[in-house]
């Protein structure tokens, strides 16, 4: 999405505070895109717009794209081009990973099960809980049902 920034790029770049930028967004003085996440979504706010908003000037944007630029993470793919650009014409083996990628890649990968194990444990418990609430609603409800076997006018029996 080129020409868009996160929300906290904005706040960074407009030295503004994250929840100034949401009111901006909100009241539509930014022009913004939408995207949606498994876990709701994103705001993409448009570069351009907060510059023009908050009378940001070429030297301090800029300064934000190399910023920008200098932090970027890459995949693999785009390292290995980044490599090929920055590398001597000699190399010509960049597709190979080193020992210490290697053990960094497994060292991730074991704390990712690791994480995923306990988030794992922790949905279970949550279930159980759920469980266990829905047992007793569901025996209060019991409890609280109109009794067939009486008429209501034979109370005195």
């Amino acid at each position: 999405m080129k020409g868009f920034i996160t929300i906290q790029d904005a706040a960074e770049l407009s030295g503004k505070s994250v929840q100034t930028i949401r009111r901006a967004i909100k009241a539509g003085k930014v022009i913004t895109k939408k995207r949606k996440t498994p876990q709701g979504f994103i705001y993409w706010v448009s570069k351009d717009s907060v510059c023009e908003y908050y009378g940001i000037v070429g030297d301090k944007a800029n300064m934000h794209e190399k910023k920008e630029e200098e932090s970027r993470v890459y995949t693999k793919s785009e390292a290995v081009e980044v490599r090929k650009q920055e590398s001597t014409p000699q190399q010509d083996n960049n597709d190979m990973i080193t020992r210490d990628d290697f053990k960094a890649l497994t060292r991730t990968l074991e704390k990712m099960v690791t994480q995923h194990s306990e988030e794992r444990q922790n949905f279970l418990r949550l279930v159980n809980g759920m469980q266990e609430k829905i047992f007793i609603m569901e025996n209060k409800i019991n409890l609280l049902q109109e009794p067939t076997s009486k008429k209501w006018f034979s109370f005195w029996k």
